[in-house]
């Protein structure tokens, strides 16, 4: 009996243990949660004294932005006899990015203002050729220009097109990859369209024709630096001083919501609707959850826009707002008409080759290939920090080619035609040094506590299996010793 009481008294302090051990480990998860959850809070937001403002003024990433451009091979047949364009797609063409961020200010608010410009520059080792390959594209010029005049009276229309013909300007024209993108001088065709829509009362901002610019910004940022409210950490406030766009038809289209895309929120949810405001866009898009990536061994989740954000009308009755100029000229999924917001130049975005887009337009354009892997936009979080560590920000840029009464070379256009130009990727991925920097700095402490946590869980758990076979075990033989002095009774 003295035995059988010890026994007993050991397996209940066994017991006692596995469940303090348990009861530790279990209590440690919400204690360590916490506690990390302060230490990111207290890290993040970006003050003047802050450990994370350097990293923030230039971000330690690798930035490319890389373009392929389309050179369409028929474009006699699309202007003589009305036949889709034949494009092949030319790149990359690469260019290395430095995104500083100059002009900081902070203020009492907890909010802070910047500039970042964008310098670019080209990396052949990189490229598929040099950035003076020539390729034929529809001619920006021509068409703004009879954009522009669509609505003037014929004989305006006539004299424009008789001019730009005289310069041997047509729907077509050649491009360098340099000139269309940063700039080709028509210096004496723009001189002549500009005096004369002055002198009939016509409005233009014609400048030199180049889709981007090398080494300007896109605005003033002013955003919440996390002080406060750690859920506002880099949420835009204003931008240019205003804290909504005025191209579109209502005021759901014309905020201004979420990030600029290079930093998020910490402790963001699978559930979360990520949104980020793009100036190439002229709004606002949201992102959901699509997986679980590794990025550098840093375990990331994966945001993308889905289909909705650029759906139609009938798909998505809130982009009924994007309809420029009115609601009778709703475009169908995948595109968005940008000519607002880009001096009413004809210029439509899209994913590249139409990538959720209406077949109509993939049809439209001969040699499209849409392909969700090579096309598709993403940013990969790391959830715990809200830190994009890998983002591809996928975009194309298109011309609205239509006919427009008196200028010839659109004359075999029969309906609305949206011309690719090129599409591009601006890729920023983590480098080497920093990944090592985040995982020893943010995932290291990370992982021991979790060891920690988990092994007093895993240490209990085994002291309770134990506990729990040789108490059933002791059973046993109280058992059979009970059973043995009854059948010597007997």
């Amino acid at each position: 009996m003295v035995c059988g009481c010890k026994a007993t008294t050991k397996l209940g302090i066994a017991t006692t243990c596995g469940v303090l051990f348990v009861s530790l480990g279990v209590a440690l998860i919400f204690i360590f949660k916490e506690l990390i959850h302060n230490q990111i809070k207290e890290k993040i937001p970006i003050t003047p004294t802050s450990d994370t403002l350097k990293a923030w003024k230039n971000p330690p990433a690798d930035i490319y932005l890389q373009f392929w451009v389309f050179d369409v091979k028929n474009p006699y047949e699309v202007v003589h006899y009305g036949e889709p364009p034949v494009v092949v797609e030319k790149g990359p063409y690469t260019y290395r990015e430095e995104m500083p961020k100059i002009k900081v200010h902070f203020y009492d608010n907890h909010t802070v203002s910047f500039q970042q410009p964008k310098t670019l520059i080209f990396d052949r080792s990189r490229s598929v050729g040099s950035d003076k390959d020539n390729f034929t594209s529809i001619n920006i010029l021509y068409l703004t220009a009879a954009s522009f005049f669509r609505f003037e009276y014929s004989i305006l229309q006539k004299f424009l097109n008789d001019f730009l013909e005289l310069f041997k300007e047509s729907l077509y024209t050649q491009y360098t990859v340099h000139d269309i993108l940063w700039g080709l001088k028509h210096d004496t065709i723009l001189e002549f369209i500009h005096s004369f829509a002055a002198q009939h009362n016509i409005s233009l901002n014609l400048t030199d024709f180049g889709l981007f610019t090398n080494g300007s910004t896109d605005g003033t940022y002013t955003i919440f630096n996390g002080q406060g409210n750690i859920n506002n950490f880099n949420i835009i406030n204003k931008w240019d001083g205003v804290s909504k766009v005025e191209y579109w038809k209502n005021e759901w289209c014309e905020m201004i919501n979420g990030t600029d895309g290079s930093l998020f929120p910490p402790f963001v949810d699978k559930s979360d609707n990520i949104e980020i405001f793009s100036t190439d866009i002229c709004r606002s898009i949201g992102l959901k959850y699509e997986k679980e990536r590794t990025v550098k061994g840093i375990d990331v989740w994966r945001f993308i826009p889905p289909s909705l954000v650029f759906g139609n009308i009938a798909e998505n009755p809130d982009n009924i707002g994007f309809c420029t100029p009115d609601t009778d000229h709703c475009l169908g999924s995948g595109v968005l008409n940008i000519s607002l917001c880009k001096f009413g130049a004809p210029v439509i975005v899209s994913q590249p080759h139409f990538y959720q887009g209406d077949r109509s337009y993939i049809n439209g354009v001969i040699g499209l290939h849409p392909d969700k892997e090579t096309h598709q936009t993403y940013i990969d979080l790391e959830p715990m920090t809200g830190a994009a560590l890998n983002v591809a920000k996928r975009l194309q840029l298109n011309l609205a080619v239509m006919n427009v009464s008196n200028f010839v070379a659109t004359e075999k256009i029969t309906k609305l035609l949206i011309h690719p130009l090129l599409w591009l990727n601006e890729s920023a991925v983590l480098n080497d040094k920093s990944a090592r920097d985040f995982k020893s700095e943010i995932l290291q402490p990370l992982y021991i506590m979790q060891a920690v946590q988990y092994g007093f869980i895993v240490l209990g758990g085994f002291v309770l299996i134990c506990t729990l076979v040789v108490g059933i075990k002791v059973f046993y033989n109280k058992t059979e010793s009970v059973d043995v002095r009854l059948y010597r009774i007997h």
